[in-house]
Formats: C-alpha cells, structure tokens, sequence
C-alpha cells in the first residue's frame, strides 16, 4: 500500500462570540470614525448626483420632455378624407375627387378600417386602369356608380415628364463590360494553381517526341542505303530540287576536275580580262593600247570633220 496522503485540516471557530468581538475591533477604526481634519468635511455622493444633476439642467443637456397624452373621446365617430386639397396647377389635368370616409353609428372601428382599405384599393386599381390605357371613368357623383369611359386628353406636362424620362438615359456613357472578371483567389487557391502549372511545365520538358515514331525491324532485315522520298513535295521549288545527278556529293570536285583537263587537251590557258591592265600578260596589254588608240584617233577625226562642216 502507498504512503497516506493527510487532508486538510479543518480549524473551526471554537468561540463564535469570541471572533466577533476580534471582527468589531478591526472595523471599529472605520466605522464612525471622527475625520482626519476637523476643519474640512467631505461632501456625500448623494449630494453630489444632486447637484450634478442640477447643473446639467442649467446648461441645456437635459430637457423636460412635453408628455401630452392623447385623449380619445368616447362615443366620437372617425372621419377620414382630404379635408385640405393642395392647389393643382392650372394647365395640370384634374385630378380625381379622392372621397371622405365616415364611419356609420353602428359600424365598430374595426369594420369601418376594413371598408377603407378595400375602397382605397379600388380606388388605386380604377386609377392603374386609367393611367394604363389612357382613359377616364366616369362615376356618377350622387351614387358612385360607373358611367362610362372616355378618352384622356393629354396633359402637357405629363407629356414634357415622359419625353424627358425617355430621353434622360441617353447623355449617360455607358459603362464597358470587362471580358474577364478576375475573381480574388485565397492563398491555398493560388498555392494550388502554381503547383499545376508547375506540374504541367514539367510534364512537358520531359515529353521526347521520338517515342511517338517507333520503327519495327523485322528479323533478318538488312538496309543498303538511308531511305529516298520518292513522292514529290507540293511547295517544293523545281530548280532547287535535288534530282539524280544534281546533288552535291563529296566527289563531285574530282570529277569536274577531270572534266576541265578533257576540254583543254593542248594546255591553252584561258586568260582572265578581268581586273587591272598592270596585271595582265605583256602582249595583251600591248593589243589592249593599240585599240585604244586607234579609238581615240577615230573620235578626234570625227569631231575635227563636224567642226570642218559647220
């Protein structure tokens, strides 16, 4: 068994009176103390909400609030209506006569709430009627009852009203829609995004597109040569193309070589004119001045013969 742990020891009070006479003795430096200065004393808390209070009304933080209550009349009847019609404009349309509800001696207030809303929304859909199909509805005055209808002659300024409506849309620009809304993406949203295309441009460094051609070798099969296209290509030029004894090989220079030896058999050589007279042999250049000469004789006796003429 393990070692026993003791509890906490319990020190109740043997002597209640005994404590509180020890409690008394505390507090009685607190309680009913005498101030520390005789001359000073200190002002209740009381006191000074009061006057916290009173100072506050004077310079205008708090008002008195004018409470009237309302005194409703026993046995009085409800008169609803436009006791008090606005002055309309004189080239305006007339507008309609809204009417009065009363309530009847022996209708109850809910009753009567009730028929007003409902004629009211009469009242509303009657005129949604006119405005939409631009007529009047005539009602006889003494009864109520419907008439007739007859066409609405037009109002100047309700006319002025709708053209400016029509035509208030048109000075403002209108606002470009952008091709493609960018959408904030979150921080794993972006990490993700950059870890595809991290994906993707590996996947494509790695791509050989020499796996795609495989060549099958069947056993026993020997190649000679490289292979030749036979077929020619549509854009391929005919003066360029690489035909059976056109094509640059490695021992074409012997061959031309040998070739230019077989049309010079006497070992004549050829001389080249080309570049300055001090370069060329001594009997090509005496040939070369005598013409020149006797060109420049001929031009001088044709000039001195027109000179001779005139």
């Amino acid at each position: 068994m393990g070692r026993k742990i003791p509890g906490k020891k319990h020190r109740g009070v043997k002597d209640p009176t005994k404590q509180q006479k020890k409690r008394l003795s505390e507090l009685n430096k607190v309680i009913n103390a005498p101030p520390r200065d005789k001359d000073e004393q200190a002002i209740p808390k009381s006191l000074e909400r009061v006057m916290k209070l009173k100072q506050s009304v004077k310079d205008g933080k708090m008002m008195k609030k004018n409470t009237k209550k309302k005194t409703k009349l026993k046995n009085q009847l409800i008169v609803m209506g436009n006791h008090h019609p606005q002055i309309a404009h004189p080239k305006a349309r007339p507008e309609k006569v809204v009417p009065v509800f009363s309530q009847r001696p022996d209708e109850c207030g809910k009753a009567f709430l009730n028929r007003v809303n409902s004629e009211t929304q009469a009242f509303l859909n009657e005129t949604a009627f006119e405005d939409k199909y631009g007529v009047e509805v005539k009602r006889d005055p003494s009864t109520g009852n419907i008439e007739g209808l007859s066409k609405r002659s037009k109002d100047e300024i309700d006319e002025l009203m709708r053209l400016k409506l029509k035509h208030s849309n048109t000075k403002k620009k209108k606002k470009k829609k952008k091709d493609t809304e960018t959408t904030r993406l979150t921080k794993a949203q972006k990490r993700k995004h950059k870890l595809e295309l991290k994906k993707t441009k590996k996947l494509q460094d790695n791509i050989d597109e020499f796996k795609v051609f495989k060549e099958t070798i069947e056993f026993g099969d020997v190649v000679h040569a490289p292979p030749e296209l036979k077929i020619k290509p549509k854009k391929a030029d005919a003066s360029h193309s690489e035909r059976p004894g056109r094509r640059r090989l490695l021992l074409d220079s012997l061959f031309k070589s040998h070739d230019k030896s077989a049309e010079n058999p006497t070992g004549v050589k050829s001389v080249n004119r080309s570049g300055k007279r001090k370069d060329l042999p001594v009997g090509e250049r005496r040939q070369l001045e005598e013409r020149q000469k006797e060109a420049i004789t001929a031009y001088r006796n044709l000039k001195s013969r027109k000179a001779a003429d005139l």
